[in-house]
């Protein structure tokens, strides 16, 4: 199920187009099971949906910039490719972040709570930077990096770090497992209401938003959710 909003009102990332992705059956079906910030693994996906990925890589709007994250191990993403959504391999640990970007795929990484202080750095060689919208009030996703959003750049050599918020922030990191962001607050409320109300058909309805955009115009994929395949319920 997924849900499309041309203009954003997430302080964060500014007045830039989003989508909202979820399961049918559980919010989290969309999520990897393997997710270390899934907070309910008897929701979630052991498979990445194919169709959907396609329509996910084609969905940059004309003249402009799409990005996403994935929890998803990074072996299983593909490999970046000029003119295609970039997809950003979240990590929950900074040597596997490092790794990732040695590879050639672009890499995040979830910190966690208090570690505000620590960045920048450089780890294995890798520099890792916060994101900038974590820093200043000023920065969102519409203006960051002077019109080439630092997600947005599929090429780069460099980690993002994205320092644990939310009400379940100090989860993340932890042997407890859980931390997602959007497991409670607004992005939840958003985020449930796709699963009883977005579209089923999310691989034409994603390409289809995708050209109704505007020329140069920013999409971020997922505020919530991910490219599994929703697994069928047991009963």
């Amino acid at each position: 199920m997924i849900k499309t909003v041309a203009v954003s009102a997430n302080a964060k990332t500014g007045p830039i187009a989003v989508t909202y992705r979820a399961g049918s059956v559980g919010t989290f079906g969309t999520c990897p099971k393997s997710c270390a910030l899934n907070p309910n693994k008897g929701q979630g996906s052991t498979e990445i949906d194919s169709a959907y990925l396609g329509a996910l890589l084609d969905a940059v709007p004309a003249g402009g910039k799409a990005w996403t994250y994935s929890h998803f191990d990074a072996s299983m993403l593909p490999s970046p490719s000029k003119g295609k959504t970039t997809i950003n391999a979240s990590c929950d640990d900074p040597y596997t972040a490092a790794a990732v970007a040695k590879s050639g795929k672009p890499a995040v990484f979830a910190a966690p709570k208090g570690s505000d202080e620590d960045w920048p750095q450089t780890i294995d060689g890798v520099r890792f930077v916060r994101c900038p919208a974590e820093l200043s009030e000023s920065f969102t996703c519409r203006n960051c990096g002077n019109g080439d959003p630092l997600c947005a750049r599929s090429d780069r050599d460099f980690v993002i770090v994205f320092v644990a918020h939310g009400s379940q922030a100090a989860k993340v990191g932890s042997d407890d497992g859980g931390g997602c962001y959007a497991a409670n607050g607004h992005v939840a409320i958003q985020w449930h209401g796709t699963r009883k109300k977005g579209r089923a058909d999310d691989a034409q309805a994603l390409r289809d938003f995708a050209k109704s955009l505007p020329y140069g115009s920013f999409l971020r994929h997922h505020v919530a959710g991910d490219i599994g395949r929703e697994a069928a319920p047991c009963c």
